[in-house]
């Protein structure tokens, strides 16, 4: 099934928060963490104690239900807009073969780093790509 969007976003009185969407596998819902908002994935058919994978939004509601609206799971590992990836592993979509440009590989967070590095200084993700680049043999990939 692909992503169900919900007109209005659904209740979800255990995490405090918001249900924005669904496919087969996992709700995505937005609770408020400090200082960010947090979408979660939360299985379908799991635990309601834990949840998948999530990302770190600025305080912006607007924000985050467009980057959920944009988003196809099937296509695309993650959303957009996120500035921290607070879970591992990273998500891979289910069919992410289908758009290569989106599903580059980005850093914690969500910088696509072998392109532009990222925002945040010493990333360690960057700092890692760095090394390899600095270390592997001429005319290999990093």
């Amino acid at each position: 099934m692909p992503m169900q969007h919900h007109p209005a976003p659904i209740l979800d009185e255990h995490w405090q928060g918001y249900e924005l969407a669904r496919d087969d596998t996992f709700r995505y819902v937005w609770i408020w963490q400090g200082s960010n908002i947090r979408l979660i994935a939360l299985w379908i058919d799991g635990p309601d104690y834990a949840y998948e994978h999530g990302w770190c939004y600025p305080r912006d509601l607007e924000l985050v239900a467009r980057a959920v609206a944009e988003w196809d799971p099937d296509t695309q590992d993650e959303p957009m807009g996120w500035h921290k990836r607070p879970t591992h592993p990273v998500r891979q979509a289910p069919r992410r073969d289908e758009n290569p440009e989106y599903n580059r590989p980005r850093c914690e967070h969500g910088s696509y780093y072998q392109d532009n590095g990222c925002r945040v200084l010493n990333c360690r993700d960057v700092n890692a790509y760095q090394d390899r680049a600095r270390t592997a043999p001429e005319g290999t990939k990093a």
